[in-house]
């Protein structure tokens, strides 16, 4: 007699996919509405980390993701479980983070009667993720949970949410009555090749080029073509910047690679661009650089193509195929005609080196100011630093200053809330980054003001064991260089913090941490902060780095770049003369001279 099948929860259906599709981890937080859903992943074994907020376990599956290249997944009860998350899972859509959404829901009888954390995914998260589905009947939840998984990993990828309904999730099931699915377990398919007339002609463009560029994007990491795209570079000698998840793909230090402020000069001065899997959005200018050269773009989708930027050629294809296809025909063509990049190489190393040296004395001018300076706060953190550690950007005013003088070594090596421009996401990213890369270093670089919104869950780093490092740039102010302007400009009293006179200490993140488990290192001295941050990774657990910088100091964008007398540019666009008493408006606005 045969056996008879078992039927089984909603969640453990769930936790068997899970299982299948290769999921290790699970970041969120607990709640009644997803029970079922978390005592079936963990009885198949999935990891689950905790977090103090949801918000954190949106952030740490997108940061596991962009990290790994694999699918992160996170997970929240009904309701304000679900709605905790937006901010994470729109920092992965615009990221094109692999990220599933796993979510509890009310009953489907409840609807519009006032259900406990009643709440609906399809409408609140539908603008953040390629797809939203709430389950509607039980036989279809390993068909969804596959699907989702699957079409999160298709590029270009993305988030995708599934909301289940409590009596959905606890209706019992055998697997043969899950409709739709079936464990198909095939080889993955060969990736889309370019044309072949297309790749010929972007090569010989290339080749003929004067000053050609190379911009490498996200796509890059996903489809794995790293390698291929540096042998690309050092076949056909073009300079190469990477972007986004997939910044160090060319890892940065290397002689053709190019990065921070010097991109500005190179870019414009290039007479052909070619993009591959980057996305030429807000964050590229919109392809504004390449205007007066001749554009070509590489990519799997056609939804990625920047319709404002004229383009000489376009070829639609997986990086890694179309870049293949170009060695093998720059090989050829490289045997007849070799390329002479002499002239190109030395202007692209000569901004190079002036931005390097421009950095270099930036630091060495302030290196001994107390409250420090976030320029000597890079450089000193940055030369404690192993050659393949990732970096999690999340301070305004810290990030500009660590972005420009950090070297990516491997694609996601770099790691920040991108278009979304968030605070708070460092804290629940590293933990996710950490886990994707067990025994690499972790630095999350942290403003004071992302640290107020996210820092609860430094204590769930200590609680999972993560020993990363969280470099606070304690200024004591938000978006430094602007407190004391609003105080003297705007009537209204308090602004975001009451702007801490120096004299008095700022609030000590590290003595806060301490007491949740941290290590804890107060840094005020400028000689004390590369042992401080070495010390931090030796401890082998969560630390606290809590480094007391001056709030006079903003990012050099704003126009509040050093301390002292500002000019009415960046943040001081948005004020008016007669916004200030004299003398203060003289020193902000000078007259202008008489010609």
């Amino acid at each position: 007699m045969a056996t008879q099948e078992r039927a089984v929860s909603g969640g453990k259906q769930i936790g068997r996919v899970l299982k299948e599709e290769g999921v290790e981890y699970m970041f969120g937080l607990q709640g009644g509405h997803i029970w079922s859903i978390l005592v079936g992943a963990g009885m198949n074994g999935i990891k689950m980390v905790h977090f103090r907020h949801e918000q954190a376990g949106g952030y740490a599956a997108d940061a596991y993701a962009r990290a790994s290249g694999k699918v992160g997944v996170c997970f929240g009860t009904a309701g304000p479980g679900m709605t905790n998350q937006i901010s994470g899972i729109a920092q992965a859509f615009y990221a094109k983070s692999p990220v599933v959404g796993l979510y509890g829901a009310h009953g489907l009888m409840e609807d519009g009667r006032g259900s406990l954390q009643e709440g609906y995914a399809e409408p609140t998260l539908g603008k953040y993720t390629k797809w939203t589905k709430r389950v509607p009947s039980p036989n279809l939840i390993a068909f969804y949970t596959k699907k989702a998984i699957r079409d999160a990993m298709t590029y270009p990828q993305g988030p995708v949410a599934l909301e289940f309904p409590i009596d959905v999730q606890l209706a019992r099931t055998t697997f043969s009555q899950q409709s739709g699915f079936i464990d198909n377990a095939y080889p993955e398919p060969a990736p889309p090749a370019a044309d072949a007339d297309s790749v010929e002609k972007a090569v010989r463009i290339l080749l003929a080029a004067e000053r050609p560029v190379i911009a490498g994007g996200e796509a890059v990491f996903f489809s794995h073509a790293e390698d291929e795209l540096k042998e690309f570079v050092e076949l056909t000698k073009i300079p190469v910047i990477t972007r986004r998840v997939g910044r160090g793909a060319v890892p940065e230090d290397h002689p053709f690679a190019f990065s921070g402020r010097a991109r500005g000069a190179i870019l414009r001065a290039a007479d052909v661009a070619m993009t591959v899997g980057l996305n030429l959005g807000y964050l590229e200018g919109y392809g504004a650089w390449a205007a007066k050269a001749k554009l070509i773009q590489v990519t799997e989708s056609r939804g990625d193509i920047e319709f404002t930027a004229k383009s000489e050629l376009v070829i639609i294809a997986s990086p890694k195929s179309a870049l293949r296809q170009m060695i093998d025909v720059a090989k050829k063509q490289l045997k007849k005609t070799p390329v002479n990049r002499g002239a190109w190489l030395k202007q692209v190393d000569g901004i190079k080196a002036q931005e390097k040296q421009r950095m270099n004395d930036e630091a060495e001018k302030v290196k001994n100011n107390k409250p420090l300076h976030p320029a000597w706060v890079a450089q000193a953190a940055l030369a404690a630093l192993d050659k393949n550690a990732t970096i999690i950007l999340d301070a305004f005013t810290a990030s500009a200053y660590f972005t420009e003088r950090f070297l990516g070594n491997h694609s996601g090596a770099v790691l920040d809330a991108g278009m979304v421009a968030g605070i708070g996401h460092g804290v629940g990213m590293a933990v996710g980054a950490q886990l994707a890369k067990p025994g690499r270093q972790v630095l999350a670089v942290m403003g004071d003001g992302g640290m107020g919104l996210g820092g609860m869950d430094v204590e769930s780093a200590v609680r999972v064991g993560t020993p990363v490092v969280y470099l606070v740039n304690n200024n004591s102010d938000y978006i430094a260089g602007s407190g004391p302007l609003f105080l003297k400009a705007v009537k209204t009293p308090g602004t975001v913090y009451a702007h801490a006179p120096w004299g008095i200490a700022p609030t000590n993140y590290a003595k806060m941490f301490e007491a949740c488990g941290a290590n804890g290192i107060r840094v005020e001295d400028p000689d004390k902060l590369t042992e401080g941050v070495r010390k931090a990774f030796e401890s082998g657990r969560a630390s606290v780095v809590d480094v007391v910088t001056d709030n006079r100091v903003g990012p050099p964008m704003m126009g509040v770049g050093t301390p002292g007398p500002q000019t009415a540019t960046g943040f001081m666009s948005f004020f008016d003369p007669e916004d200030f008493d004299e003398p203060l408006r003289s020193t902000i606005f000078p007259p202008k001279k008489q010609s």
